[in-house]
């Protein structure tokens, strides 16, 4: 009775998430007067003017970065704004203004993409929001001239296609009348699917076909690559694994300037080592995933909308929901199917440190750090290389949790993983990453609290303090030396490498928000994070990602979309959230199996710790999720193929599809 009571909870909670999504696309439709799948919020197209086109110094018109105001000290004022989408045709331009004590007189002054001018408007703009209608013909930009000494806010400078002519306020009353009449018909759909049950209890059957055809397929390959001992299987089993993370760094690096093939043969590439894994792990035992564990469940679901969305929507990056089953799907098999399945986890990380080794090799020779711009490493922007240094650190600090308790701990390989826990530590501190810098908070805490339930034998104690003074050295060994070297070591070889969009060559014309971040002062992210909590508003501390997101929920469909969306300064660009990105890319019901997803991932990653014989891999469950969410929360973790963080959160999953939901709930 506690196990059914349990899984009508979780259908229960299904059912409102549902029904919550379903008011919300309900209420935006009813109150913006359209009923429009293609596009819910449909109030036409809409540009933002990005917030750091106010910064920007004018005739006069001077930006306190203290206060976020506009200061115009003089008779008059002007500011050229421009507009960089590719649509120029607009009907209204709004202009949201705060802390302007009395009207001013302004006058605003079109040009076209060839700097003529084309007409002018003349308006009083006052506190609030303030409507131009503007008169028909392309314009690429406006000179905003402002009379009289004043000083005001932007909060919001948008061009238009349709007027808004309704308030968010009524948005909240048409939601709780929608969704007060979904519960009635959540329940009777609940009773619906109880007699259906009844009446036909086989039902499900395609589940079964579906893990056949995974272990027909695991057994004829079992053939081939059964000749491979143990120990040869766990070398090839860690080169394939390497080679994995390597195509995926490649693609992120090189995927969106190659042609859309060579993207498909590397796809197809990742796909083919992530089977062969699974056939050289393959142990013929006739163990079967257990679908209905609730994460099993929403991975299975979440992909089968995927596949849905890109046959109705044709996607820039095609297949994934098929990738997925198709090689995800026999390498959870197969995981479950090993006598000893830490060997499977174990050799992941050893590629995981493989490929931090040569990153440092690669950063060591051949990038160098830049004076004013924050350390990229690997990759073109500094949060991305961050994303990937705190991903590695799991490995390492997995490979510590391992080896505090044994009695002969060898020095040479605990001082190898010291090094490599320091290096970490120094690489992201010169990224300047917030978001990096919570996860690898986050990580050590997750690593401290699982110390406390182990016993503290002699052994235990005397390798901690081995570890402390070697940790010490360590910091001191990397930090100044290790500082030298990228400076200096890529520029007297003469092998220094820059990547197509590094931040340092497109300085001056910023192709993305994380662009513009990485552009501001070396000044240390404590210095970064006080300044961002000191003013006191979203969009600084969130670095404009607000501007992004609200673009994003403007074009929420049914199906999603192709790739990215046009949401700053004209430019696609990311959701800078996973959890919209899915949407955006899938459909909004996608929504519903990634957050229990994302739910039982840490639920399950906290039992694997406490559970069973306390292993050091079991870690890696709850850091893995831990380091996908938190990173998800403000940056892209949701475009497959692309981060080294995705597949490791995945890959993840597969050791958790297998936990005794129900016998942990009996226990």
């Amino acid at each position: 009775m506690v196990v059914t009571e349990r899984i009508s909870s979780l259908k229960v909670i299904v059912g409102i998430l549902v029904g919550v999504i379903f008011s919300a696309m309900i209420s935006v439709m009813f109150i913006s007067g359209s009923v429009n799948l293609q596009q819910f919020y449909d109030v036409g197209n809409v540009y933002d003017v990005s917030s750091i086109e106010y910064e920007k110094e004018g005739k006069n018109w001077c930006y306190n970065f203290s206060t976020k105001r506009i200061e115009i000290d003089a008779a008059k004022g002007s500011h050229v704004f421009l507009i960089n989408s590719s649509q120029k045709e607009w009907k209204y331009l709004f202009l949201e203004l705060k802390g302007l004590r009395t009207p001013v007189e302004a006058q605003a002054a079109f040009f076209d993409s060839s700097s003529k001018f084309i007409y002018n408007l003349h308006c009083d703009l006052q506190e609030g929001r303030n409507v131009l209608p503007l008169q028909e013909g392309a314009i690429a930009g406006f000179a905003l001239t402002v009379k009289g000494p004043s000083s005001f806010y932007i909060s919001r400078m948008q061009f238009r296609e349709q007027p808004q002519i309704f308030e968010w306020r009524s948005a909240l009353a048409v939601f709780g009348i929608v969704f007060v009449c979904w519960l009635p018909l959540m329940f009777a759909l609940f009773l619906f699917q109880r007699g259906g049950r009844r009446n036909f209890p086989n039902r499900g059957g395609w589940l079964e076909s579906l893990q056949e055809a995974y272990r027909c397929l695991l057994c004829n390959a079992h053939e081939v690559f059964g000749m491979f001992s143990s120990q040869k299987a766990f070398v090839i089993r860690r080169a394939l694994f390497f080679i994995s993370l390597l195509l995926v760094y490649l693609m992120f690096v090189m995927g969106w300037r190659w042609q859309i093939l060579a993207q498909r043969r590397l796809v197809f590439l990742l796909g083919m080592c992530l089977l062969l894994i699974a056939f050289v792990s393959w142990e013929q035992k006739m163990r079967a995933v257990n679908w209905k564990n609730p994460l099993m469940s929403a991975w299975l679901v979440m992909w089968v909308l995927c596949i849905i969305s890109e046959f109705v929507v044709g996607k820039t990056i095609q297949h994934v929901g098929i990738f997925m089953l198709g090689c995800m799907g026999p390498l959870y098999l197969s995981w479950g199917s090993m006598k000893y399945p830490d060997r499977f986890l174990k050799d992941f990380l050893v590629a995981l440190r493989w490929s931090y080794w040569v990153s440092c090799v690669f950063c060591i020779l051949f990038r160098p750090a830049t004076e004013g711009v924050r350390y990229m490493g690997i990759y073109q922007n500094p949060n991305s290389f961050a994303g990937f240094l705190v991903t590695v650190n799991i490995a390492f600090l997995i490979w510590l949790d391992e080896n505090l308790n044994r009695v002969n701990l060898k020095f040479g390989a605990l001082c190898k993983n010291v090094l490599a826990l320091a290096s970490i530590c120094g690489f992201l501190l010169l990224t300047e990453s917030i978001t990096s810098v919570v996860v690898y908070a986050a990580q050590w805490m997750v690593f401290i609290w699982k110390q406390f339930p182990n016993e503290k034998t002699q052994n235990y104690q005397r390798n901690l303090r081995v570890f402390a003074v070697t940790f010490f050295v360590a910091i001191a060994v990397t930090w100044i030396p290790g500082k030298i070297c990228l400076d200096y070591v890529p520029r007297l070889l003469d092998t220094t490498i820059s990547f197509e969009g590094d931040v340092y060559i497109t300085q001056r014309n910023p192709l993305s928000l994380i662009s513009n971040a990485a552009q501001e002062p070396d000044t240390g992210v404590a210095k970064r994070i006080l300044e961002k909590v000191r003013t006191g508003d979203w969009d600084s501390l969130f670095s404009s990602r607000t501007d992004v997101w609200e673009s994003y929920l403007r074009q929420m469909n049914l199906f999603g979309h192709s790739g990215y969306l046009e949401s700053l300064n004209g430019k696609r660009a990311h959701a800078h959230n996973a959890l919209l990105q899915m949407m955006s890319y899938y459909g909004v019901f996608v929504a519903v199996p990634y957050l229990v997803l994302l739910y039982y991932s840490v639920k399950y990653g906290i039992l694997a710790i406490f559970n069973g014989g306390r292993s050091g891999v079991s870690l890696f469950f709850l850091m893995a999720a831990v380091n996908y969410i938190i990173q998800g929360l403000v940056e892209d973790m949701a475009t497959p193929f692309f981060y080294i963080s995705w597949l490791t959160f995945f890959i993840a999953l597969g050791g958790l599809a297998n936990q005794p939901e129900i016998r942990s709930i009996r226990r």
